[in-house]
């Protein structure tokens, strides 16, 4: 640091401009070359306590001092460690690399944190680029790749953890629910929304799959995305706001059964239980409601507004031709539709006169839609309740989770390589998902205390 200082001076003085961005980029070197070696240096002075096997807990016997290449984020270089190996043949053992969580890397978890946290927000080279760029630490493509794949399926293991913990039959799940953030209000209200988003898969993930191709073919499958999130204020017209900071997400390629012991098991760690009432807002699929039954039966069911009204659109468009009876009937049917008397618009509905028969059954369809769900559309009963009505943050899920980082230009994914940088990113945008936790060092080794 001191010579590159002397050098600064030195080169100002003879140019007589100040070119502060090579200089400020030397001095960042200078800064990252002293302190790697301070680095390493602290390294080499920490000695690990003699260990005992893990299999039969025997004192190991030290073999042999060999140095190791570690990436970090002040530099690559190398450092020495012991090998040991087992007296009862247990095989061999690098301690030191478990306590600094570079067993089987070369990447310290300094390195690989900010790796899967760039990986989680754009594609593989665009972080190997930025790394490069801005920290001069280079990872290839395919090692960003390897490891924020790694990272996402480290999540995975905890999520599936989780859901076989809700699985167990009581009593052995009390005592599940995980509640976040400060008390919980008696007004408080949790809230859990889920939907699906396709994204585009390699060819070999969609081997006798149907799709909405011309020749029924498919080139994406679903995720399905589930978010859980908190209100307990409101503004000054006394409309409902999302908590701050209170959103957590969960998401996979899986079938509708697997995905809804996913979302529950969210719920349960988000402490669910704890809060005065609970609400489940989604669109008509079925699938969306079949979870809801089964795994929410005594929450608050509402069928997203928005998405209702999008029935009254495309129906009014398809049975009446002219533009002022489309606009005079959805007016009506809305006003109905709004006020939760989903009985009177039914009826409404199937008294239009005139129709063909094609209309006449697209009639039907959609009132059995609406009686179906009617329920769940009491919406003047929901505003009484200052209840949110529509699925926005689901949605906006599904575009920024799901859509910005897995629907880029050219990207075709694996099955499992999709699943883990969902499970990345779902845990880098959860509110209560610290990533950093996921890369703490485990090890039943010791450093000794003269370190």
């Amino acid at each position: 640091m001191t010579k590159f200082l002397i050098y600064a001076r030195e080169l100002f003085k003879k140019e007589g401009k100040l070119d502060i961005q090579e200089i400020e980029k030397g001095f960042r070197a200078a800064a990252l070359k002293d302190g790697d070696a301070v680095f390493r240096q602290f390294l080499s002075s920490i000695e690990v306590t003699l260990p005992g096997c893990p299999e039969c807990f025997a004192t190991l016997t030290k073999i042999v001092e060999r140095d190791k290449i570690i990436v970090s984020l002040l530099g690559t270089g190398e450092f020495q460690r012991t090998y040991f190996k087992c007296p009862n043949g247990h095989g061999y053992f690098t301690p030191f690399d478990e306590i600094l969580g570079i067993q089987g890397t070369s990447y310290t978890p300094g390195v690989r944190l900010a790796v899967s946290k760039l990986a989680s927000s754009g594609s593989f080279e665009w972080t190997s680029g930025v790394l490069e760029e801005i920290a001069e630490i280079y990872v290839s493509p395919k090692e960003v790749q390897r490891i924020s794949e790694s990272a996402g399926e480290t999540i995975e293991a905890k999520n599936i953890g989780r859901i076989e913990a809700v699985k167990r039959p009581e009593p052995s799940r009390s005592g599940l629910s995980e509640p976040y953030g400060p008390t919980i209000c008696n007004n408080a209200t949790f809230y859990i929304e889920y939907d699906g988003s396709g994204i585009p898969m390699m060819r070999k993930e969609l081997v006798g799959r149907n799709g909405k191709q011309p020749d029924g073919s498919a080139k994406t499958r679903e995720v399905k995305l589930g978010c859980t999130f908190t209100q307990s204020v409101f503004d000054e017209k006394g409309n409902p706001v999302r908590d701050k900071n209170s959103t957590s997400y969960v998401g996979s390629i899986e079938c509708a059964e697997d995905f809804g012991w996913r979302i529950y098991a969210e719920a349960n760690r988000r402490g669910m239980g704890s809060y005065a009432r609970t609400v489940i807002i989604g669109d008509g699929a079925k699938w969306i409601w079949g979870i809801a039954d089964q795994h929410f039966p005594n929450a608050i069911h509402i069928v997203d507004l928005y998405h209702a009204k999008e029935h009254l659109y495309g129906l009014v468009r398809y049975l009446f031709q002219n533009q002022k009876e489309q606009s005079d009937a959805l007016d009506d049917w809305i006003k109905e539709l709004e006020a939760g008397n989903i009985e009177g618009l039914v009826a409404k509905i199937l008294a239009v006169t005139g129709l063909n028969d094609a209309q006449k059954d697209k009639a039907i369809t959609e009132a059995n839609y609406f009686i179906e769900n009617a329920d769940r559309m009491r919406y003047a009963k929901f505003e009484k309740l200052n209840l949110f009505v529509g699925s926005g943050v689901v949605e906006a899920g599904c575009k920024t989770v799901i859509g910005d980082r897995l629907k880029q230009s050219g990207m075709f994914w694996s099955l499992r390589g999709a699943n883990a940088i969902i499970a990345l990113r779902c845990a880098d945008l959860s509110c209560n998902e610290d990533l950093a936790s996921h890369f703490e060092p485990k090890s039943n080794f010791k450093i000794s205390t003269s370190a």
